[in-house]
């Protein structure tokens, strides 16, 4: 679903507004009630330092996984897989990571068998 097709189900933003508006698809990626807002906003941003800023504050694990999803910086990946509470969250990162040794620090610690499974799979295919 696009936010033009949320939007048309009601509201506070105009989809003029979004799409003239950076700001306002920030806004509505931070602050919006309805997480299918959020995550649609969240889709459009390339940002890296916002994209993480919602990985730790959004109540929602679907907009941060898609958060996770748009992150390019491997810094912020390893920092998400190594410590984020939620471990679809944390997987969301491991697949993205493509450092050995941090691959092979979660194969070693993370405390959630699926989490290290897929630093495990990660692991093998960028041998």
């Amino acid at each position: 679903m696009k936010i033009s097709d949320l939007l048309r189900k009601g509201s506070d933003y105009s989809e003029k507004s979004i799409s003239d508006d950076k700001d306002s698809l920030i806004e509505i990626a931070e602050n919006d009630p309805d997480y299918r807002l959020r995550l649609e906003a969240v889709r459009a941003i390339s940002d890296n330092d916002l994209l993480n800023e919602i990985v730790e504050k959004d109540s929602n694990r679907n907009v941060k996984i898609a958060a996770v999803e748009n992150i390019t910086s491997q810094y912020y990946l390893e920092r998400i897989a190594k410590g984020h509470s939620n471990c679809h969250v944390r997987i969301a990162a491991v697949e993205k990571l493509e450092d050995k040794s941090v691959l092979q620090y979660i194969i070693d610690n993370d405390s959630n068998r699926s989490v290290r499974k897929i630093a495990l799979e990660k692991m093998k295919k960028i041998m």
